[in-house]
């Protein structure tokens, strides 16, 4: 049955590779325009690629990657001083940047200080941070842009599967019986077969959003045979649990459209869900679901006296390499932050998450484009999908949601008015007037009073 699943999987990720390259058009279309889609689809598969490309020096390759991507941004004259026009994205890029600034200087300031090299995956996570604000005036994707990115991971993550024997690992026995129809569990060529889940499931749940038809048969197929050749169980718990909010979507917007979700329904969903992990996290035993407990009972030991402020993410390495922690990592988001910046991290957390889920989309269909959010925080109770102290192989899809404002088609639209830009004020920031210059030139009105022709909307390990 392996060997089975793997031809399927190898097919079945060169399928999807060439009817990409097939509908590319209609993949463009979905985050605005050709170069926002090769930017953002190049940026996800490359951070994917890095570890098989680069080994042990994988984190380099991404930091790279990240200053490549800020770099097209000004170069392209896509990037804009001022950022969003959303409220709402602008203070859900504040909450994520005021995390990323509280744990790193926690870090700094408590014992010893950064231990190891860390440092640069927090300076990695800012730059990223950075480069979705310079991106967020003008760059506006689509749920389906999600499922189209997905999908070019996922290709690039199943094709070796035929010929590369080490992309399965044993299934496990004992009180940790785990296993797949395949006979074997399907990690591709990273450590864990949950990695390869958590891409498909985000791919599904954005291809149910977006997608129709043979459309929707054929994603939905494919991520379905990963999900199942992987044997991950959190991911059919948490696929289960977006859709009972999938179900409620499609009634809710039968009666009306819903430009954005209220807001005390997104904060009442947020703080249920910090209220269920902190629970979890101070009450697991060792073997709550399936050993995590054991991480998060050294996690929250070592916190012990600090719960409120953390101790610093890399606090948890020294802990590895002196035998006291656990080898894996938190398995669990909302852990990772409590233990790096405390229950403030915890807060500003469930803020950024807050006000993701409420900002506004452009066609009425708020539920629905909101659905990927819901997987986020659902699935970072059992795994780290968003580090937000690093960049990785799955920081994209936090780019992406960051970027939604439909779910089928990127809006056309010129940029949006916003506060005064930096560039506009005297003294030392009048030399950073460039970072803008282009394309504010092509949307000026003509001379004839009409508009000139220039883009449209455009569509971004531990």
């Amino acid at each position: 049955m392996t060997t089975i699943f793997g031809v399927l999987l190898t097919v079945g990720g060169i399928a999807v590779t060439l009817w990409l390259v097939r509908i590319r058009r209609t993949v463009a279309a979905a985050f605005g325009d050709p170069a926002s889609a090769v930017a953002l689809v190049g940026f996800a598969v490359l951070t994917n690629a890095a570890p098989a490309l680069a080994g042990d020096r994988s984190s380099v390759l991404v930091g790279v990657l990240v200053v490549g991507l800020l770099a097209w941004l000004v170069l392209s004259g896509r990037g804009v001083l001022r950022g969003p026009s959303d409220v709402w994205l602008r203070i859900s890029l504040a909450m994520a940047g005021g995390l990323l600034a509280w744990c790193a200087s926690i870090d700094v300031v408590t014992g010893a200080g950064i231990y190891g090299s860390r440092l640069p995956a927090y300076g990695a996570a800012g730059l990223l941070l950075l480069a979705v604000w310079l991106m967020a005036a003008r760059t506006a994707v689509s749920v389906r842009a999600m499922a189209y990115t997905g999908l070019a991971v996922l290709a690039l993550l199943t094709i070796p599967t035929a010929v590369y024997g080490q992309s399965w690992r044993a299934c496990t026995g004992g009180n940790l019986e785990k296993c797949s129809v395949a006979g074997a569990l399907f990690k591709s060529f990273y450590n864990s077969e949950n990695y390869a889940a958590m891409l498909a499931s985000f791919t599904l749940v954005a291809a149910f959003c977006a997608m129709r038809r043979a459309e929707l048969v054929a994603t939905a197929s494919f991520c379905l045979l990963v999900i199942v050749a992987t044997g991950s169980r959190t991911s059919y718990l948490a696929i289960g649990a977006v859709g009972v909010w999938m179900l409620g979507a499609l009634l809710v917007q039968r009666l009306r459209p819903h430009p954005r979700i209220p807001f005390a329904l997104c904060v009442a969903l947020v703080v249920g869900a910090l209220t269920a992990v902190t629970y979890l996290m101070w009450s697991a035993s060792k073997t709550t679901l399936s050993n995590r407990g054991n991480i998060w009972i050294a996690a929250r030991e070592y916190i012990s006296g600090r719960e409120a402020v953390g101790v610093g993410v890399s606090k948890w390495y020294y802990l590895q390499d002196i035998g006291v922690a656990p080898t894996h990592f938190f398995h669990s988001g909302y852990v990772l932050v409590i233990f790096s910046g405390g229950l403030v991290a915890l807060t500003l957390f469930g803020l950024w998450m807050a006000t993701l889920l409420h900002r506004s989309v452009e066609d009425g269909q708020a539920f629905t484009a909101k659905a990927p959010v819901v997987l986020l925080i659902v699935y970072s109770f059992t795994e780290v999908v968003w580090n937000p102290l690093s960049v990785d192989g799955l920081t994209w899809i936090v780019l992406l949601l960051a970027l939604t404002a439909s779910v089928s088609a990127s809006p056309t639209r010129a940029p949006a008015p916003g506060p005064v830009d930096l560039v506009d004020r005297p003294g030392p920031f009048a030399s950073l007037r460039w970072l803008k210059g282009r394309h504010d030139a092509a949307a000026a009105p003509s001379a004839s009073g009409g508009p000139r022709r220039g883009h449209a909307g455009l569509s971004a390990a531990s």
